[in-house]
C-alpha cells in the first residue's frame, strides 16, 4: 500500500481519531459483554478483562474493515521461479 493509499484508508476509516472509531464500532458497550472471561481465560487470569476485550474487539472491527491492514490474511502472488 502506497503512502496516500494509507493516508486515504486511514482517514475514511477513523483509524487515527480512536475514540471515533471506538463510538462508530460501539466498541465499550461491547467490551463490557466481552469482558467476562471464559473458564481457560479465568486460570490463565487477566489483569484487565475489559480492556483486553476492547483491544481485541478494535483489532477485529480493524481487519473487518481494513482487510489489507492484516498482512497474514493478504494473498501472496508469485511467479514459479521466485519460489524456493
Amino acid at each position: 500500500m502506497s503512502p496516500a493509499e494509507e493516508n486515504r484508508v486511514r482517514a475514511e476509516h477513523d483509524l487515527d481519531r480512536p475514540r471515533v472509531f471506538d463510538e462508530r464500532n460501539a466498541v465499550d458497550d461491547r467490551a463490557e459483554t466481552r469482558s467476562t472471561l471464559l473458564p481457560e481465560e479465568e486460570h490463565a487470569g487477566s489483569a484487565d478483562p475489559e480492556a483486553q476485550a476492547r483491544e481485541v474487539l478494535r483489532d477485529s472491527d480493524l481487519r473487518t474493515e481494513v482487510p489489507e491492514s492484516a498482512p497474514d490474511t493478504m494473498i501472496e502472488r508469485r511467479r514459479p521461479e521466485e519460489t524456493a
